[in-house]
């Protein structure tokens, strides 16, 4: 993941000063989220969606292929079910979550994965 974001930065030839600042976090913040020393939560993965021009699956390393963005757009629906449809909340586990810079207690972390799969099975009915 934190090779991921340097990466995404370098090809938008954009500095990790100005992305801290579209965060409003501090830079040395973003450095270690983007070294991996620091957690990346969810919260500044889904800002950094617009920035980096990438989706949060492919930012915090549960999709290999970035299909978000002007340059590698896809032309398919985006509400279209494909095989990342399950994927992150099938991974979510693998991960510890946090909210807001809080760690999520393991029956915190199992309650919005049951919420995220419930809210799938809704959206393909």
């Amino acid at each position: 993941m934190a090779n991921r974001l340097k990466e995404l930065r370098k090809a938008h030839k954009i500095s990790g000063i100005v992305i801290a600042k579209q965060l409003e976090i501090t830079p040395q913040y973003y450095y270690d989220i983007e070294k991996g020393e620091r957690r990346l939560t969810m919260e500044i993965a889904a800002k950094l969606v617009p920035i980096l021009h990438a989706t949060v699956d492919y930012i915090i390393g549960v999709a290999d292929v970035n299909t978000y963005g002007t340059e590698e757009t896809n032309n398919s629906d985006p509400h279209e079910e494909s095989e990342l449809a399950g994927v992150a909340i099938d991974r979510l586990n693998q991960y510890k979550l946090s909210y807001k810079g809080h760690d999520l207690s393991k029956e915190d972390a199992d309650y919005i994965t049951e919420l995220l799969e419930a809210a799938l099975k809704r959206w393909k009915k």
